[in-house]
């Protein structure tokens, strides 16, 4: 559960993906009717001569007595177009000294970053720096188009990030039920009044940093097919780049219903929509057998709604304004609600019906972006916070740390960005700024730094105060992505530059500085974390892209392993952080 929790603040713990193309298509063809259709012949009837009516015909032949056939029962659409959009990824990675020349074991106070196994080993056996490893995705979004304005959308994982080497061996080929993970299937319909989704898709809003659908590089793009216009209208203005993010391991996803539409007589857009964040229990977590699977209580649920408004124009609108020297302005505005009333916490009790324990969890997530852009000028500003309270943390927390009443949350995250373009557009160039807030409460393990290790609370702190940027917004190659797991208690600064050698090959580099801003929960309590300097060339040509990139990071004395026994680290596990290196390969085909 505590893993749930940290989505209060940062990493939203949803049951957390996924994106689609819509295309042209036609209409059910009409059955005709099996004979031709009888009526009284027009005009004036010629008059008959008086006298003996004439005898019927006897033969049969000559009387209408064929029946008539009732309409086909299968009336099925016949779809035109059926569209089926993804990649496949291959990467490789070579990671040399993440560790920082620390021990991982806990007793000794850990490191940010597991050793090779055979450093546990038995004396003798040594111990290398260094991992290799790579990994295989298969992505495909097929979308199914009834009409111009219905449609169905799904995102199918095949070897989601597989490691390349588990398909042989020993033990033969690799076969288990994560090979295939369907993420997403919703459906969009647009109508008079609006648009309606429902289902489970993706989510994302502004920049990212809260919510992220991890599957569009241009995240300007990601806000608008996700939130505020169906695919069908998300190329109003012309092209825009929907190109996927081949980086992205994550994706948020969420069981929604949401309907959006144009304010009457304003620019402004509104969402409005119910969530499902979690169900928590069900039939089939609780062993009852039921033909559909059903929650067995609607007190454990974690639910709310999402509220936002916006001004926003289509990406490619958006461009076209800035090419002709206006000044573009867009901005937004999203409040999520959740609430959970009860918990269940099987290890505090003794039989299913007792595991529901008060939780009484409330909190809301204002989330504020802006954009502008005027000549060769842009900038991008996201702010986003956590605002709640938790009536019971107990169970979630050491005996020492129990009985001091209700948790508060306070937390909160910023990212501005500024960005231009010169040399005929070839050379770009900016810088960004982000901060999140962080907590005074170490890390179970003082040297293990990743959030998944982080600790909510100690002693008898009652505030919760760790912001988490959502994983899939990216920043850098080894410290915020490895070491920390994603942007908490930390500022960075990023400038970086870009050049395109030519059309199809692209150069590009960046120094990410970063400090803590709350130095105490460090392992070294100073505020430096580090300074990194990462590299990439890539080429992209007809849907092929491929890559190389390197990255060097510089611990500074918030990484160190002070000797101080006040720190708990061990004799053999103290002294000063060492470098890191990453050299990172890829190759996709995106189709």
């Amino acid at each position: 559960m505590i893993s749930k929790y940290f989505s209060l603040v940062g990493l939203v713990g949803t049951v957390t993906a996924g994106t689609a193309f819509w295309a042209a298509m036609g209409t059910a063809v009409a059955q005709p009717g099996p004979l031709p259709t009888g009526g009284p012949p027009t005009g004036e009837e010629e008059p008959k001569p008086e006298g003996i009516a004439e005898a019927a015909p006897k033969a049969a032949g000559l009387l209408a007595t064929t029946p008539t056939l009732p309409p086909p029962r299968d009336r099925r659409k016949k779809f035109e177009v059926i569209t089926v959009d993804g990649y496949l990824r291959a990467r490789g990675d070579y990671l040399k000294n993440l560790h920082l020349g620390f021990s991982d074991d806990p007793t000794l106070g850990g490191a940010p970053f597991p050793r090779p196994l055979n450093c546990s080993g038995p004396l003798g056996s040594g111990c290398d720096d260094t991992l290799r490893t790579s990994n295989l995705r298969l992505r495909l979004e097929p979308s199914i188009q009834l009409s111009e304005t219905i449609a169905v959308h799904t995102q199918i994982d095949l070897f989601d990030n597989v490691v390349l080497g588990e398909a042989g061996g020993f033990e033969g080929p690799v076969a288990d039920e994560t090979s295939i993970l369907v993420r997403r299937a919703w459906a969009e319909v647009a109508t008079g009044l609006g648009h309606l989704k429902f289902g489970r898709m993706p989510d994302h809003f502004g920049l990212g940093i809260v919510s992220n659908s991890g599957r569009r590089a241009d995240t300007d793009y990601a806000t608008w097919e996700t939130l505020w216009q169906p695919s069908t209208l998300a190329n109003v203005g012309g092209t825009n780049p929907v190109g996927y993010d081949l980086d992205s391991d994550y994706g948020d996803t969420v069981d929604r219903l949401s309907f959006t539409a144009m304010i009457p007589g304003t620019p402004f857009r509104a969402l409005a929509a119910i969530n499902w964040w979690s169900s928590n229990k069900t039939t089939e977590t609780v062993g009852i057998a039921a033909a559909q699977p059903w929650d067995v209580d609607d007190n454990d649920d974690e639910k709310g709604w999402t509220l936002g408004v916006a001004r926003f124009d289509a990406p490619a609108d958006f461009a076209d304004k800035v090419a002709r020297g206006k000044l573009a302005l867009n901005y937004g505005l999203r409040v999520d609600r959740i609430t959970q009333d009860r918990d269940y916490d099987a290890s505090v009790t003794t039989g299913p019906a007792d595991g529901y324990i008060v939780r009484g969890y409330k909190a809301y997530r204002p989330d504020v972006w802006l954009k502008l852009g005027k000549g060769k000028l842009l900038f991008e500003a996201e702010v986003a916070a956590n605002l709640g309270s938790i009536e019971n943390f107990d169970d979630q927390l050491p005996n020492d740390q129990r009985g001091f009443g209700a948790v508060d949350i306070r937390s909160w995250g910023a990212v501005a960005r500024v960005s231009s373009k010169a040399l005929e557009d070839k050379l770009g160039f900016g810088i960004e700024v982000g901060a999140a807030s962080g907590d005074e409460t170490d890390n179970a393990v003082q040297g293990e730094i990743n959030v998944r290790n982080a600790r909510a609370l100690s002693g008898s702190d009652r505030s919760i105060n760790r912001f988490i940027f959502d994983p899939d917004y990216n920043i850098d190659l080894i410290f915020f992505r490895e070491l920390m797991g994603s942007v908490s208690n930390a500022v960075y600064f990023r400038p970086w530059m870009s050049y395109e050698l030519t059309r199809s090959i692209t150069f590009r580099a960046q120094n990410v500085t970063s400090a803590a801003l709350k130095p105490v929960s460090t392992p070294g309590n100073s505020e430096m974390w580090g300074i990194e300097l990462d590299g990439d060339l890539g080429y992209t040509s007809n849907g092929f892209h491929a890559g190389i990139a390197y990255g060097l990071f510089l611990p500074l004395a918030a990484m160190n392993h002070p000797a101080d026994d006040g720190f708990g680290y061990g004799a053999m596990n103290t002294g000063d952080a060492g470098n890191a290196h990453t050299i990172q390969a890829r190759f996709a085909v995106e189709f």
